[in-house]
């Protein structure tokens, strides 16, 4: 078994570097490769139960396998969500291989039964994994392709397409992506792709989203507009964009990294783009739809999403009533409830008022997923001090769970209700940690302003506590709710 697994390895590894473009032009590949091949590392250190912990190298295998001989670039763009929930599985298979690998005789005995149940439990989730991935459902996704094709040249098939599948998702998110390939293909500004572009405005005012190759291209989809940008941040810039030659969008600027070929290929560009296609999935109506990122247009990457004339919630609610600051709340509730309900859970990291945008209908939307991060690991200690206010400590020690996004949503409640920012009191950021690492809470009677009340205190107390007795979102939304005289949201 052990040799047989060492040459499968070895077979992986040289099949990793054959696939060369094929790798590049399937989104997510490498990163599944990177991590099968830190599995079968982590394999090689197991010492006791090889052979049951085998099964998930070989599954792991053939699944990579399956992808390389059954995908092709032009349709592998529609499978990004499966190779999301592909990678997940996979990071945590390497997870359990590495504590398999330190375990002795005794421990992988006494543990065996553990150890069986995870491998049954982790194959169940390849399998399903696989079926999104073989032979079937390719020609499935190739059959739904050629249909889209043949509809996208005349108007009225088109159109009636559209009506057809308006509510089916992966039918809209194929069709945005076969016109996006024809927009790329067509004579800047002709009349032909006037038409394309309009199509896929149409496409996106149901979609909540972007396209699906997120790898955006200048001037064929996005430019700056003007000299100079809207505003001017520390780490970004915010220019007035156009998109698809003539809607308003935004243009988030990164000015801490670059297009040159040093950052193209570094650890944090990596980060970049992976963070930019998992947000470019979140399709939610409490959510900024991210339209991608663009590499070729300057100095520096900018990320592309919708213009929000009334922008963030901190200056908008500024001189308005408390109904309207409860509303914007709820709304930021409902965006995590969506975020952590997700079958792979996405923890926003990063709430604080300046990170929710408000919509031309007056909806809060979530906004910036885990960009503030992008220079150091997802683990990172190393944060920028005027983000402790808003921090659990365990989120301060680098912890990313859903947990964190219930106490930030809290202190961005006192925030955007009384307009004073948590802890407003202590200036010091040194003290200030340690402050909320000795349990200090802000207190009821500093935040009497704008109908703070004791039913909203009560919710507040009850998303600062330790993580294991901390609030849940759906129970954060039930009572935001009944605070507000809000009903459930409207369902499209």
């Amino acid at each position: 078994m052990d040799t047989q697994t060492q040459v499968r390895s070895d077979s992986l590894f040289a099949q990793a570097v054959a696939l060369g473009t094929e790798i590049a032009g399937i989104p997510g590949l490498d990163t599944a490769v990177s991590i099968v091949k830190q599995i079968l590392a982590a394999y090689n250190g197991v010492k006791h139960k090889r052979g049951h912990c085998g099964k998930l190298v070989e599954r792991s295998e053939t699944i990579i396998q399956v992808i390389e001989q059954n995908w092709k670039p032009e349709t592998a763009v529609y499978r990004t969500d499966d190779m999301q929930r592909l990678i997940a599985v996979l990071e945590e298979i390497k997870l359990d291989m590495d504590e398999w690998a330190t375990y002795h005789f005794f421990d992988s005995w006494i543990r065996q039964s553990q150890i069986s149940a995870t491998v049954d439990s982790r194959m169940r989730e390849l399998d399903s994994c696989l079926e999104a991935f073989n032979v079937a459902s390719h020609i499935r996704l190739q059959a739904m392709v050629q249909e889209i094709r043949k509809a996208l040249g005349r108007d009225g098939a088109f159109q009636t397409m559209m009506r057809e599948h308006s509510q089916d998702q992966d039918q809209l998110i194929i069709m945005a992506g076969e016109l996006q390939k024809l927009n790329r293909s067509q004579t800047l500004g002709s009349n032909a792709q006037i038409q394309t572009r309009g199509r896929i405005l149409d496409i996106q005012r149901s979609l909540y989203g972007g396209l699906p190759n997120t790898d955006l291209k200048s001037k064929t989809e996005c430019e700056k507009v003007g000299a100079k940008p809207a505003i001017i941040a520390k780490s970004h810039e915010i220019w007035e964009g156009k998109w698809m030659g003539s809607q308003k969008v935004a243009l988030k600027v990164l000015r801490e990294l670059t297009n040159d070929e040093a950052d193209r290929t570094s650890k944090m560009k990596k980060r970049l783009n992976r963070e930019a296609n998992i947000w470019s999935l979140l399709r939610n109506e409490y959510i900024v739809p991210l339209y991608g990122v663009c590499t070729d247009d300057g100095p520096y990457p900018y990320l592309v999403m919708p213009w929000y004339q009334h922008g963030n919630a901190k200056s908008f609610l500024e001189y308005k009533l408390p109904a309207i600051r409860f509303k914007i709340c709820l709304d930021a509730a409902r965006g995590l409830q969506y975020l952590h309900s997700l079958k792979r859970p996405v923890v926003h990291g990063n709430l604080r008022g300046s990170n929710i945008l408000v919509s031309d209908d007056e909806r809060g939307l979530l906004s910036d997923f885990g960009f503030s991060n992008t220079s150091g690991s997802e683990h990172s200690t190393t944060l920028a001090s005027d983000n402790l206010r808003w921090m659990s400590f365990e989120a301060q020690q680098g912890v990313r769970t859903p947990d964190i996004d219930v106490w930030a949503w809290a202190m961005t409640v006192l925030e955007l209700v009384t307009e004073k920012v948590p802890y407003h009191k202590v200036k010091m950021t040194g003290r200030l940690a340690m402050m909320i690492q000795d349990g200090e809470r802000p207190k009821q009677e500093d935040h009497q302003y704008n109908g703070m009340d004791n039913n909203l205190w009560s919710l507040l107390e009850s998303c600062w506590k330790k993580p294991d007795k901390r609030a849940k979102i759906d129970e954060v939304v039930r009572r935001m709710e009944a605070i507000t005289g809000a009903g459930a949201p409207r369902t499209e």
